[in-house]
């Protein structure tokens, strides 16, 4: 079975002295129970794993049963270390107070019951893991899947990963496209929609933000003003439209990206350009088959700019850098500016040598002394492969 990377470093942070509890976040379908299923299946440490997925969120005692119940198996069988794992730990109302109370009372009582937390909701895990266990535990944040593992684990082309994503569970089915857009609606989007972000006390009309969802996944990657949006639905405010976004944005399904400026209240007053966090998402609402995006230019061009968008979405929430776009009153434009503290990144997408790059160039003028590296990714600059193979850390350290 494939193993991501994610799982080495498990491995070795559980290896470690008792210390901070881990908390592996990421959105749904990327593989979080798989990896804890392999760790859990190398680990020679004793483990119990409990998964709150049907649990009512309002039951208290859940997290403390099952919690005592490891701590009678460490002392009937008389073992020094042992490992609670539970899935899905968002899901009960006030979790992060319960895991601290349990936590706490370890620590004070010397018992070396380590901990691994997994969930899919980072609005909720952040929440709680801001309220109640602050300096008690390290995060393992994991994304959606990039090509060289989707190639590496499932043979995909970069064509293939271009439209279809990374989602490794609905890899088989890409050969009947009828068959992946079902499961794409039924196991991934539904279930985040549904019952995920409805979890969230901000959501009062459902329908309202799946209409924001897939307005935004087939507008990816374009600049679309809320109020255009609101006109399209001719339903709910721009503030209501804001805040769903948002919400969107934090559940990884869509960013709405600003405008970079040199002012931030600029910035966050600009009209945002959609873009997925995976290509799966715009394509499931899509109007163009595989083979007919890539037989037309014009099409597959935007298919090659919203998956070059969507990779450095997934990779700015795991490496911690702002994902921005750029264009000037002369529609100049530069596709992708990355943004960490000071340092700017200018990436231009080009899926043929004819295409305008005069956007890219001055925006390296204007900003010569902030940007560390700027590339074109196309035919004419770093190839496709090259690109979703690259370390973009690397990039804000170039000069």
């Amino acid at each position: 079975m494939f193993e991501r990377k994610h799982l080495a470093i498990l491995k070795s942070r559980m290896a470690e002295p008792r210390r901070r509890i881990q908390i592996v976040m990421g959105p749904r379908q990327v593989g979080k129970s798989t990896m804890v299923g392999q760790f859990s299946d190398q680990t020679n440490v004793p483990f119990d794993f409990f998964a709150a997925d049907n649990v009512s969120r309002f039951d208290t005692s859940w997290i403390p049963n099952h919690w005592r119940e490891s701590r009678l198996k460490m002392d009937l069988r008389g073992e020094s270390e042992h490992i609670l794992i539970i899935d899905e730990v968002q899901k009960i109302q006030n979790w992060s107070e319960q895991v601290k109370k349990e936590w706490d009372e370890d620590t004070r009582s010397g018992r070396n019951l380590k901990v691994i937390l997994l969930g899919s909701s980072r609005v909720l895990l952040q929440k709680g893991l801001e309220e109640s266990l602050q300096g008690r535990f390290e995060t393992l944040k994991m994304g959606y899947w990039d090509w060289p593992e989707m190639k590496d684990a499932f043979g995909f082309s970069i064509d293939q990963f271009i439209y279809f994503g990374g989602f490794p569970g609905l890899a088989p089915d890409i050969k009947d496209e009828d068959r992946w857009r079902r499961l794409m609606e039924d196991s991934i989007i539904s279930p985040i929609l549904a019952r995920d972000i409805l979890e969230i006390d901000e959501i009062r009309n459902p329908a309202l933000l799946r209409q924001v969802f897939e307005i935004a996944c087939q507008e990816s990657p374009r600049e679309l003003s809320l109020t255009k949006m609101q006109g399209t639905m001719n339903s709910g405010t721009v503030p209501t439209i804001k805040t769903y976004l948002d919400i969107l944005n934090k559940t990884m399904t869509v960013c709405p990206l600003q405008k970079f400026s040199p002012s931030e209240i600029k910035e966050k007053q600009s009209v945002p350009k959609m873009q997925v966090y995976n290509s799966g998402f715009r394509n499931r609402y899509g109007l163009f088959s595989f083979e007919e995006a890539r037989s037309n230019p014009t099409e597959w061009g935007h298919q090659v700019e919203s998956s070059v968008g969507a990779h450095l979405a997934n990779r700015s929430v795991l490496d911690g850098f702002e994902l921005l776009y750029w264009r000037n009153d002369k529609k100049q434009e530069c596709d992708y500016v990355l943004k960490k503290g000071q340092a700017l990144v200018a990436i231009e997408v080009k899926s043929s040598r004819a295409e305008d790059t005069s956007g890219f160039e001055k925006f390296k003028e204007m900003y010569s002394d902030r940007v560390t590296s700027s590339l074109i990714v196309g035919p004419e600059g770093l190839p496709l492969e090259e690109f979703f193979s690259l370390d973009v850390n690397v990039l804000f350290k170039s000069l």
